[in-house]
């Protein structure tokens, strides 16, 4: 039997992978986290990931030197990416974003 990497079902662990890339600001050099968590961990992860709005166009971003953003998730068994600027990053993204940032990598 194979172990499954959804978290669902006994007996079965959840794999979170998260990165996050920070690119523009005053001198453009790009940034990048990485939190990769399994099994009870992952479970903490996973409503943060779901309440990010995945599917939601991105609002502009007006101003010199902003950052951009670009997130990719892998839960579930799923892949998710978004990319939007600062005027995005509130709420759920900045949640899952400072997350990331504190307890992952930089990688």
């Amino acid at each position: 039997m194979s172990d499954q990497t959804d978290g669902t079902g006994p007996g079965r662990k959840a794999i979170v992978v998260v990165l996050v890339e920070r690119t523009g600001g005053v001198t453009g050099i790009p940034r990048r986290w990485r939190a990769e968590v399994e099994g009870d961990d992952a479970s903490s992860w996973l409503p943060l990931i779901d309440a990010c709005p995945w599917d939601v166009a991105p609002r502009p971003t007006r101003g010199a030197d902003r950052f951009r953003w670009r997130v990719h998730a892998t839960s579930h068994g799923a892949d998710r990416e978004a990319e939007f600027g600062d005027a995005d990053l509130e709420g759920p993204w900045q949640t899952l974003v400072e997350r990331v940032r504190e307890h992952g990598r930089p990688g």
